[in-house]
């Protein structure tokens, strides 16, 4: 039969053939997890699709549209955080029968993953600080006056959504981890508490973070002065 023209666009012959043959499968639950780790650098591909053109949109002065794509990429997060979801179905003992065909594999060796983790400091916040620059507007008169200058308050939200959703991604994957193989079994990478307590010291827009530091410690200043306790010390 021939092929249809979305089989042609969607390269489903190509795609549908990615995965393991039924006779070759470890275990039942082998075909899930190689879908939808398949599935996560599908997306991590997007990401870094639509965050390379947030940049190309700061450097024509397209902050609407850059709103948009920064907006997108949160979506597509998301998407992540719910499809680990199914992975929780899995019982231990199939991770174990998979294992013996993942090897040492791990996804902290995830290129769509280290991706993720690059891009921000390497081409996203020099584009945006770079923006600003010609915009001639400083992160503290943005955040002292938001919605004077709602555009950008909403850029660098965005921004800083990206920073959460991948620190909460992280979180979700070693609590996968926990709930598969416990939390005292050292994962290949180490142990889990280290991991967890490495990667959320890790900051991928600091200055967004520091920001908030900045101005709320004036807030606070200024109540002292006049006599107010805000119930905030340093």
């Amino acid at each position: 039969m021939a092929l249809t023209d979305y089989e042609k666009y969607i390269r489903t012959e190509e795609l549908l053939a990615l995965q393991k043959a039924p006779e070759a499968l470890t275990c039942h639950d082998e075909l899930q997890f190689q879908i939808v780790h398949q599935a996560h650098e599908l997306y991590m591909k997007l990401i870094e699709h639509e965050l390379r053109f947030l940049c190309q949109l700061l450097e024509t002065g397209e902050v609407a549209r850059a709103v948009t794509a920064i907006g997108r990429v949160s979506r597509i997060q998301r998407v992540l955080l719910q499809s680990i979801d199914l992975l929780d179905t899995m019982a231990p003992t199939d991770y174990m029968t998979i294992r013996t065909g993942l090897g040492r594999g791990s996804g902290q060796e995830s290129p769509g993953f280290r991706t993720m983790l690059r891009l921000p400091g390497e081409i996203v916040w020099p584009a945006v600080a770079s923006f600003l620059d010609r915009q001639g507007v400083t992160l503290r008169q943005i955040y002292e006056a938001p919605h004077e200058r709602h555009a950008l308050f909403q850029l660098c939200e965005g921004l800083l959504d990206y920073d959460q959703l991948l620190q909460t991604w992280r979180y979700r994957h070693l609590i996968l981890v926990y709930r598969i193989i416990g939390t005292g079994t050292p994962s290949l990478k180490g142990k889990h508490s280290d991991l967890l307590s490495h990667g959320m010291k890790q900051r991928f827009f600091p200055k967004l973070w520091d920001i908030r530091d900045e101005v709320f410690g004036e807030w606070t200043a200024a109540q002292a002065a006049k006599g107010h306790d805000p119930g905030y010390h340093g």
